[in-house]
């Protein structure tokens, strides 16, 4: 793939990558994987990649923005919306690429290096897999339905820190301490353990 015109977002940059390398089955399952290059580049970063608003739907992390960027991108003849039918007998749109290739510009090697991540582990799965799994991250659960996702919610031992202006390592430990539950369960496996 070679660089980009300097005209398209980073969204935009993602979201072609996403559709040339990885298999994404579905408008859906491209949501999730642009979700989870956020969610991977703010666990390694402590900032999102995109500017993507996601919030919490019944289907995972969910972003109009992206429906709208792949509307875009198949305006100007970049991809196309395949429509097939799954195994289930539902219809399902493809975002395909309409060209052999394209040029994209993404500066930041380590978005690279996420991009790879999240094609070398979600690139090739079924889409409900994708959304099953997103569903069980962190700021996905910390959120109610139709809320913004917060992603500085995807470690609560480094939100507590940052909370309260100290290390992560005495964050885990204050942290531990203030879940009595937690304490309980620690304190009565250590007493079986010394049965």
């Amino acid at each position: 793939m070679k660089s980009r015109s300097k005209h398209r977002s980073i969204l935009e940059d993602i979201i072609i990558y996403l559709c040339f390398k990885a298999n994404p089955n579905s408008l859906r399952k491209i949501t999730k994987l642009v979700y989870l290059v956020d969610l991977y580049y703010y666990e390694l970063y402590d900032r999102q990649l995109t500017d993507v608003e996601f919030r919490h739907h019944d289907h995972g992390a969910w972003a109009p923005e992206i429906y709208d960027v792949i509307e875009k991108l198949c305006d100007e003849g970049i991809l196309y919306e395949q429509v097939v039918r799954t195994k289930d007998g539902y219809s399902a749109t493809i975002p395909t690429p309409k060209v052999k290739e394209t040029s994209i510009s993404l500066s930041d090697e380590d978005a690279f290096t996420v991009l790879g991540s999240v094609i070398s582990d979600w690139g090739t799965a079924e889409p409900q897999a994708v959304v099953d799994y997103t569903k069980t991250t962190i700021p996905f659960l910390g959120t109610h339905y139709g809320e913004v996702i917060v992603f500085s919610r995807s470690d609560p031992i480094v939100e507590y820190a940052k909370k309260h202006n100290i290390s992560p390592s005495e964050g885990a430990t204050l942290f531990a301490l203030s879940n009595k539950e937690l304490t309980d369960s620690i304190l009565k496996a250590d007493a079986e353990l010394r049965k």
